[in-house]
C-alpha cells in the first residue's frame, strides 16, 4: 500500500536530496532544511548538524536494533520558536533501499501526529521549542498540523535520508528534509564518540 502512495516532494527539493545522498555517504555532516510557510511567514530553516543522527541500538538478546531518527532543525527565533524537529522510530532492524517508501501522519484530535497503521514508521514525535515550552507535540502557540506524511529514501546501516511534510489548516505546507548519519559516520559533536553499537554489520 505504502509503495503505491505518490511523493508529495516538490521538485525543486530533489536535488538537495540527490546531492546530500551523496555528500553523507562519504561520511559528512548532516544535510537537509525546512523549507515553506509556517504560521503565515515563508521560512527556511538549517538542520542542526550537531544533533541530527541516526541511531540503532541493541534491542535484546535476539539481535534486533530499535532505529530512530532524531531530527532537530534551527527555527532562528522565528514564531518565537527556539527548536524544531521530530523524534521518529522505525521497525526494528529498518532498512529502505529500493525506496522510496511513505507514510502518512494522522492527527488524533490533539496537538500528535501519528503514523498510519501497519507501517515501516512506529511512533512520531514532533519536537518543538518555545520560550514558554520544550517538548514533544505541538503547542497551539507554534501551529498544529493537521496531517503529514514523512518519505524515506533510504535507510542503511550508516544513514537515512528523505523528506517530511507538514500541512495546516490554513492550507499551507511545510517541508523538511534530511539526510543524517549514525554517530559514527559523522564530525561534530556527537560523532565518533558515541555508543549506540553501530557497526557495518548492518549494511
Amino acid at each position: 500500500m505504502m509503495a503505491d502512495m505518490p511523493s508529495v516532494l516538490p521538485r525543486a527539493v530533489l536535488p538537495v536530496i540527490a546531492s546530500a545522498l551523496l555528500t553523507t555517504a562519504c561520511g559528512t555532516d548532516p544535510t537537509g532544511e525546512c523549507r515553506g510557510t509556517h504560521l503565515g511567514a515563508r521560512v527556511n530553516w538549517p538542520i542542526d548538524v550537531e544533533s541530527s543522527r541516526l541511531e540503532r541500538r541493541l534491542s535484546g538478546s535476539l539481535g534486533n536494533r530499535t532505529v530512530q531518527l532524531n531530527l532537530r532543525y534551527i527555527p532562528n527565533g522565528d514564531a518565537g520558536l527556539t527548536d524544531f524537529g521530530a523524534f521518529v522510530r522505525l521497525v526494528d532492524n529498518a532498512k529502505v533501499s529500493n525506496g522510496p517508501v511513505t507514510v502518512l501522519l494522522v492527527g488524533n484530535g490533539g496537538a500528535r501526529l501519528v503514523p498510519e497503521s501497519t507501517s515501516l514508521v512506529l511512533e512520531w514525535d514532533g519536537i518543538v521549542g518555545t520560550r514558554g515550552f520544550t517538548g514533544s507535540g505541538y503547542p497551539e502557540a507554534s501551529g498544529v498540523p493537521l496531517a503529514g506524511s514523512v518519505t524515506l529514501a533510504e535507510v542503511t546501516g550508516d544513514f537515512a535520508a528523505g523528506h517530511y511534510v507538514y500541512h495546516f489548516a490554513d492550507g499551507s505546507e511545510l517541508t523538511c528534509t534530511f539526510n543524517i548519519p549514525t554517530p559514527a559516520r559523522a564530525d561534530g559533536l556527537l560523532g565518533g564518540d558515541v555508543d549506540v553499537d553501530d557497526d557495518d554489520d548492518d549494511d
